[in-house]
């Protein structure tokens, strides 16, 4: 028996040939809940975008800081700028390069063109540090409807400011650690637009020291929002715009979910807390004690039990800590 959406056919030399149908996969097939091996497929498949755009930066940048020190991460955004799949690789960029996607959605939605990226360090726009220079990519349809965002943050070397790398002790405002900006266009319609880059690179009292290689990074990072751009379309091309933004969502969904049930578990309630009201993680020793819980971070398959040792051990409070 073959399942909806696939054919067999016999070849000549004995071998059965099956063949998907990816316009079986429609809403209303979606319509009673997510499936979990397609949830667990797409999982999978946005967490390889994110990956695959890693991997074209690494090996296109020319700075030591990306290319060698891998002080980078990559991400895939649904079109309301929320965060779908974050490639594990710098912890810190994890929660704020949404913020990054969602102010340029405040700034430039109107303007938003295929064919555009745009460049944004500031902290007041979901940045951290200025050296961390995100790239934001709108990705589009067919009918230039917008789809979705990959981004890219990748720690340039030096961005400016009184003395090169990142926040010197001296300074006295944001302008002495360098150039800022909350949604500069560095691709316009295709076209790299180095000489605005350039002029935004030196427009500070103490300008960028080596704008060559910082145009070189920013061009590495525009290739690896190219490629998670492509890798998605190739997804939509597969199972349609509707299915994918349908299991964009339900992966969303089943990740609270998993932090849902974590919180409960470890607050040793029965109830599902709305994320606003979560309760507070459970209280220790202040000097000593070992506590575990066991929770179930997939709660449809019980042997996935994890459990979570928190420690405190007795401190003998040398002079630092007096």
């Amino acid at each position: 028996m073959v399942e909806p959406g696939w054919q067999a056919r016999l070849q000549s030399n004995g071998d059965l040939l099956l063949t998907g149908n990816a316009s079986e996969f429609t809403p209303t097939a979606l319509a009673a809940g997510p499936d979990p091996v397609l949830l667990e497929i797409f999982n999978k498949r946005f967490m390889s975008v994110a990956e695959q755009m890693g991997f074209v930066l690494q090996n296109t940048a020319h700075s030591v800081n990306i290319k060698e020190r891998l002080d980078f991460s990559c991400a895939v955004f649904d079109a309301g700028g929320n965060l779908i799949a974050n490639a594990p690789h710098i912890p810190v960029h994890l929660g704020s390069m949404g913020e990054s996607v969602k102010a340029l959605l405040v700034n430039q939605r109107d303007s938003l063109q295929p064919g555009d990226a745009y460049l944004l360090n500031s902290p007041y726009a979901g940045g951290t540090h200025l050296p961390d220079i995100t790239v934001v990519t709108p990705v589009f349809g067919a009918e230039r409807q917008l789809l979705f965002f990959v981004a890219s943050r990748g720690h340039h070397a030096d961005v400016g400011g009184i003395s090169p790398g990142s926040m010197p002790a001296g300074s006295r405002h944001i302008d002495d650690e360098g150039v800022i900006s909350a949604g500069l266009k560095i691709l316009c319609a295709g076209r790299f637009r180095e000489a605005e880059i350039l002029k935004w690179l030196a427009g500070n009292r103490h300008p960028a020291r080596n704008p060559q290689q910082n145009l070189a990074d920013l061009q590495a990072q525009i290739a690896a929002n190219q490629k998670g751009g492509q890798e998605l379309l190739a997804m939509v091309a597969d199972y349609s715009l509707s299915v994918v933004t349908a299991y964009m969502q339900h992966v969303q969904d089943h990740a609270e979910a998993c932090v849902r049930r974590l919180l409960q578990t470890l607050a040793g309630g029965s109830f599902v807390y709305p994320l606003d009201q979560a309760p507070a993680l459970p209280s220790l020793s202040p000097l000593t004690g070992t506590r575990e819980v066991r929770a179930s971070i997939f709660p449809a398959r019980r042997r996935n039990w994890r459990t979570i040792s928190m420690r405190r051990r007795r401190c003998a409070r040398p002079p630092c800590c007096t």
